[in-house]
């Protein structure tokens, strides 16, 4: 079934498994999941919501099991999931960990890859890029799926995501710890992802998908040349797949939506979907605007969207809008857009909250998940405030200690 744009939603969101006396990683979701239903290969948790494995055998994604209207159902949802899961995992003394990258683990040692369901996607993978490394095993995101149901839909939502995206890791940033040290990045996640897969750039491209106009030239431009550049190393043609694109956002039309994937796992899932909420809500206002979105795309200098999303990724909130910048599909004429990524945010989110021509649903989510965005806003993304109650390596226990209990309790990291 073709859904229209913005009529519903399917997010995913990982964690790592982690011990709770230690917070050493635990690579046991093959048991978790076994003890859901007998079966170590995915499992119904809660309502509308799924558990499977990824790449790392300590990692668990739980995600939509259906797509949906409503952002604030699924989000309770997901907190209760977790709740059931983390019940689970307390027989073996574990827990669930949100944010970005785990703070202390070390890949090259403690790396262990799926060794059930799709494992031979995953030893090819291996085989190919070398994945015992913080960028393949050591990543925690948020994957937000929207709809689009023909190309002039997949069009604008594509041209309208990939200006937008730039923006995301100063809101999204949660990984300013790993190896047991302070990053210069916020987002240290995105630091390593993007070096992850540089044996094949096509794979990964500019990091933000190229402008295109339509189905026929995003895989003219975009799948055909990694397609061509992962075959000679992938002779069973385990790889060669719509999924195998790297960029920030993707296109899945196997499923009909494009799916954006840079933003790093919050501190619970009401702030994970807060944030899922935003974005809808800017592209929105964004495709009702009226722009040329194409053009706009194509009209941006080479590498500044990479850059800006780069600066973004390592200063957060305290970014520079680059000149160059579309400013004006965001409502903005160039003369008094705001300066600094933290006070365009704001005034953003303004606009897209006043947009007189929203979905019910979006209307009715900007209370559930305003004290969210705004606590992101005005306090700092959640890197951001992590160092902030962190100044020192021997409170990074106790922090990520509190950041696990945030995650049981569906409470805001403070």
């Amino acid at each position: 079934m073709a859904y229209s744009l913005f009529s519903v939603f399917g997010v995913e969101i990982e964690y790592a498994l982690a011990r709770k006396d230690t917070l050493a990683i635990d690579p046991s979701v093959d048991q978790l999941l076994e003890a859901l239903v007998l079966n170590p290969d995915t499992a119904q948790v809660f309502g509308n919501v799924e558990a499977d494995n990824e790449l790392a055998a300590h990692v668990l994604e739980i995600k939509c099991l259906n797509p949906v209207p409503d952002l604030v159902l699924q989000s309770k949802d997901f907190a209760a999931s977790i709740q059931s899961l983390n019940k689970i995992l307390g027989r073996w003394n574990a827990c669930l960990m949100p944010g970005g990258m785990h703070p202390f683990m070390n890949p090259a040692e403690e790396s262990h890859l799926w060794q059930h369901e799709d494992c031979r996607v995953y030893e090819a993978y291996d085989r190919i890029f070398g994945c015992r490394g913080h960028g393949w095993f050591n990543i925690q995101s948020v994957h937000l799926n929207l709809p689009f149901a023909n190309d002039r839909e997949f069009a604008a939502l594509h041209n309208a995501i990939s200006l937008l995206l730039p923006l995301l890791p100063a809101l999204a940033a949660a990984s300013p710890i790993y190896d047991g040290k302070a990053s210069s990045w916020l987002d240290a996640r995105l630091y390593h992802y993007i070096e992850n897969q540089r044996r094949l750039p096509s794979i990964i491209g500019g990091i933000i998908p190229e402008p295109v106009g339509g189905e026929e030239e995003y895989r003219e431009k975009i799948l055909a040349p990694m397609f061509r550049e992962i075959a000679p190393l992938d002779p069973e043609g385990l790889l060669g797949e719509e999924w195998l694109n790297s960029r920030a956002a993707i296109a899945r039309f196997s499923r009909g939506a494009i799916e954006i994937r840079c933003m790093d796992t919050q501190e619970r899932p009401l702030a994970d979907l807060a944030l899922c909420h935003w974005v809808t809500s800017v592209l929105l206002m964004v495709i009702e605007g009226g722009g040329d979105l194409l053009q706009a795309h194509r009209k941006v200098p080479t590498g500044l969207l990479k850059s800006f999303f780069l600066d973004s990724a390592q200063n957060g909130m305290q970014a520079k809008i680059p000149g160059g910048f579309p400013v004006s599909v965001f409502g903005f004429s160039e003369k008094e857009a705001p300066t600094t990524v933290r006070e365009f945010l704001q005034a953003v989110t303004k606009r897209a909250t006043d947009h007189l021509n929203r979905p019910v649903a979006l209307r009715d989510g900007d209370s559930f998940f305003g004290p969210s965005l705004d606590l992101i806003l005005n306090q700092g993304n959640l890197a951001e405030r992590i160092i902030k109650s962190s100044p020192m390596p021997t409170l990074y226990p106790s922090t990520y200690t509190r950041l696990c209990e945030c995650l049981e309790k569906n409470e805001p990291f403070l």
